[in-house]
């Protein structure tokens, strides 16, 4: 009797002590007028790691692009494996499809209200904005309460930035072919980034790292496992079948959930290396709160990297290998995740 006491307890202290779930509002520029087929894939992927986070709003903020119908169609796939009685989402405690559906804002509107009431809202977690496209509405809502910025961290996907002067994009362009563009995420980017009202704002900027999500051969042989599990696997898979470049598990925003899932990282720490790369923190005390990936060399201007852009070559290896490196222990985790979900 007593042993099974010790043994009720020590359960009792196990459940008491796992972490809670992070509280998490995506912003997406899932469409269904054309551009990049990953931001399906990397919604998809977020609801199959449903039970994992707490999912609190959904912003498909490219309106025009049919954003909010993109959402709809990714929670009905969802909904199809969700309500089969072969798979496990119900015993494993994943959302209801229709509480998926509530979280997502229609418009502009509803977008920055739902991001001001989530940030203020009594909860002793923070909120977490995964930003999967431009950074407008993150703008709007920030101009429109400025206060919320201490209750928020934000992660984004950067896209190779760089400056915009034609000097710089010149330059870059003898050494790369990302050298022409700016940042696709740079709407509203530098108006938060270089206004002082928000330089404490807990932010972390995945700049390249991202790319590893598309190395070598490895995407391309999962996506063929993936489809075999569920219609939202079949999903993962269908939505890249019209892009010849494109198919191959791609989630090229799915770094910003991946800092969330490993098992044992401290997500108050970006600087520990995890399944979202390696980060540093560049102004420690201008930015006391931003990370970016590590250049792992010393020779990076950070603040303006187009005067290093001699390094860009050795600079994109070493930011692809914080991920990289953990790659393949993550594929498994996420291989673990379809079995449990759709094996009886």
């Amino acid at each position: 009797m007593r042993k099974l006491l010790f043994i009720f307890l020590l359960i009792l202290i196990s459940c008491n002590s796992k972490p809670t779930k992070p509280r998490v509002l995506i912003l997406s520029d899932i469409n269904n007028i054309g551009g990049d087929p990953d931001d399906k894939q990397s919604m998809a992927h977020l609801f199959m790691y449903a039970n994992e986070v707490d999912i609190v709003g959904i912003i498909p903020d490219l309106w025009e692009g049919k954003g909010v119908e993109a959402t709809i169609q990714t929670i009905t796939a969802y909904e199809q494996d969700y309500k089969n009685p072969d798979y496990n989402f119900k015993e494993l405690s994943y959302p209801e499809p229709d509480y998926l559906r509530d979280q997502i804002a229609k418009n502009k509107t509803e977008a920055i209200q739902k991001i001001i009431a989530e940030a203020k809202a009594e909860n002793e977690r923070p909120l977490h904005i995964l930003i999967w496209g431009n950074m407008n509405t993150m703008r709007d809502a920030l101009n429109t309460a400025p206060e919320i910025a201490e209750n928020i961290r934000i992660y984004t996907i950067a896209t190779h930035r760089m400056a915009a002067n034609e000097d710089a994009q010149q330059h870059s362009k003898d050494t790369t072919d990302f050298g022409i563009r700016r940042n696709w995420n740079n709407p509203g980017r530098d108006e938060i980034h270089y206004d002082p009202q928000f330089k404490n704002l807990w932010w972390l900027e995945n700049d390249w790292a991202y790319n590893a999500m598309f190395e070598g051969a490895e995407p391309k042989e999962f996506l063929n496992e993936i489809k075999e599990y569920g219609t939202l696997g079949n999903y993962i898979w269908e939505v890249v079948q019209p892009h010849d470049w494109a198919r191959y598990f791609r989630a090229g925003d799915t770094p910003t959930l991946l800092y969330f899932l490993e098992p044992g990282v401290d997500i108050n720490d970006p600087t520990s290396s995890s399944w979202a790369g390696k980060y540093i923190k560049p102004f420690p005390e201008e930015r006391p709160n931003y990370w970016i990936d590590d250049a792992g060399i010393e020779d990076w201007n950070y603040a303006n990297p187009e005067n290093t852009w001699n390094n860009f070559n050795q600079v994109y290896q070493n930011r692809l290998e914080g991920l990289m490196l953990k790659r393949a222990e993550w594929y498994e985790d996420y291989r673990q995740k379809m079995k449990e979900l759709y094996s009886k």
